[in-house]
């Protein structure tokens, strides 16, 4: 009996660090999808924030790409999703162009919140 519990501990931890292993990977693996998607979206903004002289904006755009390029974890993306929020509130004028590719920017970091926010034990 004590050899049955001995080896289904050791069975179970076994399990349990192969499942964290695994999700941590699949974790990964969808940071860097969401990193490889929102890079060329913040980098076709800046290139235009460069262009049209918007030095501002450049500042604040380039501080997310950087942070954006330091992501490692799920708790540092929403971090920086919290932060792309407070573009409205920044007092910065944009010109057209950057409004939309800022909505684009924001629409894509707002899907990927609710792919991450999605709880397993909620209906869908």
């Amino acid at each position: 009996n004590s050899n049955f519990i001995r080896t289904f501990l050791n069975w179970f931890i076994a399990f349990t660090i192969r499942s964290q292993s695994a999700m941590q990977c699949c974790l990964m693996n969808a940071i860097e999808s969401v990193k490889s998607d929102l890079k060329p979206r913040l980098e076709e903004l800046l290139l235009h924030l460069n262009e049209t002289g918007q030095i501002a904006a450049t500042a604040f755009f380039t501080k997310i790409f950087i942070d954006l390029d330091a992501v490692d974890g799920e708790e540092q993306l929403l971090e920086l999703f919290i932060e792309l929020s407070t573009t409205a509130f920044l007092g910065i004028p944009f010109d057209e162009v950057a409004l939309a590719l800022i909505d684009d920017v924001l629409m894509n970091a707002e899907q990927v919140a609710q792919t991450f926010s999605v709880d397993d034990s909620t209906p869908q």
